[in-house]
């Protein structure tokens, strides 16, 4: 399967809008079990410039996305990409025009909550525009979020905008790179940030050092003659030594930011400097936040301030979804009222917001149509390519040890002794007159040879080896694979449009929708007329067709699931093919039980684009 959907965990819309006696905010209320999420602001209706906003919460299951890529349903980091998708409920009110949405990753868990009131925010419940749960408030009110200004070079962005013209259009934003490090915290591969000030002679007073935690929160420490604090300033005596004065600096931080970093101190007074080293408590880079100080920083200077690095992975704690710049800030001085979107307990069960994994095929399998390398077509069109499957009891296995050291050789015979042919340089082959393909793992037990080959021969063998060290010659040899003909693809003085016959093998009327359903697609030329040895052994002749998408539709209303994905990248709607025929998998449980569905084909023939007028039926089961 090429595309797989992760509907949204939990979600809510939050808000600090006026009630209808435009006097109280309904700032406490819960909105969690709502079939609705919102997003607006609204500007001058209580006053003059009075300004009320609505935002979004959504989180989405990291842990299943992280447990189907260990039991390899959606492939490594690199190979999938992951777009989250929200779908525009229609509404008897006002919509905006030409406003931009903009999501951004929370750095603090929240509560759903069951609250429905979406008018007089009446179910005063937790989360809200003020609290994340319950007795836990937000550090900012509206919600937490990864902020540039306090982020210092972030691996992923931390804001994903998407610009609305009509304002009736669909999300959908590409957040890669935010899935992956979401992945890293859930698997506990992630990994905390850490910093430190060197004082190489004590701090003057009144020397500041702000400092921001994992979650946003933030301290600035000042050298005072005094403890105690002040708001977010937060004073710490300076001690008769460099020492006792950064020994003081370290217990301020651990007071007052204890709960997110940990602060030690390294060094004498006899040495040449003193540290403070900081470790963020939570490990991802949420904790790669910035330390500034009033210090003038030069060779002389009292010290050096490194800033947190080093944090990997996140928290997957969800996105917050709001209005962008001027729109909710109210700068713009006018009212953008109102987006909606469906939310997770919609009836609508294509319209629930998700993560959508999405990758190109993985099986390009052309052992049944090996061709011979022509100057008449580009050097990629003359590469081939061939797969080895390592199915065990257990399904797909990944072969042990091999890395980058699988190879494949290439021999007219089997017979001991036989030298491997010579192959020239392109795909695996790294130079000309190598006789060996440096072969790549695809996916789970599955691994690829690419090759060219110009030779005289028309019938080859394919043996994979592991190579053993750094000696070309020591392989441990691990599959010899059947023979296939090598073909001659010409030119012709004429040209005719193909057209095909195509059926779906092994076909059911009905699937259940825990099922992982592979179709196999039969196509054959229509022109083509079986010899009669064909028709006598029953070898249907097949036709491979390199460029097939799929598409899949409701019947009853002709809601398009899944479409051509002729356009798209990755191109998650192609089908795999190998010497059998084309195939895809389906994974039903992105479909709605109780449905009938159909199956279209299309075929691309140069930059031509041919539907199969053939179509399949099927229903899923609960």
């Amino acid at each position: 399967m090429s595309i797989k959907r992760y509907t949204a965990s939990k979600d809510n819309t939050i808000t600090n809008a006026f009630k209808a006696n435009l006097t109280g905010r309904g700032v406490a209320g819960n909105m969690g079990s709502s079939d609705i999420l919102e997003v607006f602001s609204i500007y001058g209706q209580a006053s003059s410039s009075s300004l009320e906003q609505s935002r979004m919460l959504v989180t989405v299951p990291v842990k299943e996305i992280a447990t189907n890529r260990k039991a390899g349903e959606i492939p490594d980091s690199g190979s999938v990409t992951f777009k989250y998708k929200m779908f525009n409920a229609a509404h008897g009110q006002t919509t905006p025009e030409k406003f931009s949405i903009v999501a951004s990753p929370l750095i603090r868990d929240w509560s759903e909550g069951s609250g429905l009131d979406m008018e007089e925010y009446s179910d005063l419940q937790s989360s809200n525009w003020t609290s994340a749960s319950l007795n836990t408030p937000w550090i900012t009110q509206g919600g937490d979020v990864a902020l540039t200004s306090s982020i210092a070079s972030p691996p992923v962005p931390l804001d994903y905008v998407q610009y609305f013209d009509s304002g009736t259009e669909d999300l959908e934003l590409d957040i890669t790179g935010l899935v992956e490090e979401w992945i890293k915290g859930n698997n506990l591969t992630a990994t905390a940030a850490t910093a430190s000030i060197v004082f190489h002679q004590k701090p003057a007073q009144n020397s500041l050092f702000k400092v921001y935690a994992h979650d946003g929160a933030y301290r600035v420490f000042q050298v005072s003659n005094t403890t105690g604090s002040s708001g977010n300033t937060v004073f710490f005596e300076t001690g008769s030594t460099n020492v006792n004065t950064t020994t003081n600096f370290v217990n301020a931080v651990n007071t007052h930011l204890g709960t997110s970093i940990a602060a030690t101190a390294q060094g004498t007074d006899g040495g040449a400097e003193i540290t403070a080293s900081l470790t963020q408590n939570m490990t991802g880079f949420y904790g790669n936040t910035t330390i500034s100080s009033s210090l003038h920083i030069t060779p002389s200077a009292t010290a050096t301030v490194l800033g947190f690095d080093g944090g990997t992975g996140a928290q997957p704690y969800g996105l917050l979804l709001r209005l962008s710049g001027s729109a909710e800030s109210g700068a713009a001085k006018t009212s953008y009222y109102t987006k909606k979107f469906f939310a997770r307990s919609s009836h609508h069960y294509f319209k629930r917001p998700v993560i959508e994994a999405q990758w190109a095929p993985t099986i390009k399998d052309d052992r049944s149509q090996i061709i011979r390398s022509s100057s008449l077509a580009p050097a990629d069109e003359n590469l081939n390519n061939i797969y080895l499957y390592n199915r065990r009891r257990n399904g797909m296995v990944d072969i042990p040890k091999t890395g980058s050291h699988l190879v494949v050789q290439l021999y007219n015979s089997l017979t001991p002794g036989t030298a491997p042919v010579t192959l020239t340089k392109g795909g695996g082959v790294a130079s000309h007159s190598l006789t060996f393909i440096t072969a790549s793992r695809v996916s789970k037990g599955t691994y690829k040879a690419q090759f060219a080959y110009s030779g005289a021969e028309t019938k080859l063998f394919d043996v994979w080896s592991k190579q053993e060290g750094n000696n070309p010659i020591d392989r441990t040899q691990l599959h010899t694979g059947s023979a296939f003909e090598i073909k001659n693809e010409g030119s012709y003085s004429h040209y005719e449009v193909p057209s095909y016959v195509t059926n779906i093998t092994n076909l059911k009327a009905s699937y259940n929708l825990n099922e992982v359903a592979t179709f196999r697609v039969y196509t054959r030329d229509k022109s083509l007329s079986p010899n009669v040895y064909t028709v006598a052994s029953s070898v249907a002749p097949i036709t491979i067709i390199q460029d097939a998408y799929y598409k899949i539709r409701r019947v009853s209303d002709n809601y398009q699931i899944i479409n051509y994905s002729t356009s798209s990248s990755p191109s998650y709607s192609s089908l795999s093919y190998d010497a059998s025929g084309s195939f895809f998998d389906l994974d039903m449980s992105i479909l709605e039980p109780n449905y009938l569905y159909e199956i279209s084909f299309l075929y691309r023939d140069g930059t031509d684009y041919i539907e199969q007028k053939e179509k399949f039926k099927f229903r899923v089961n609960p």
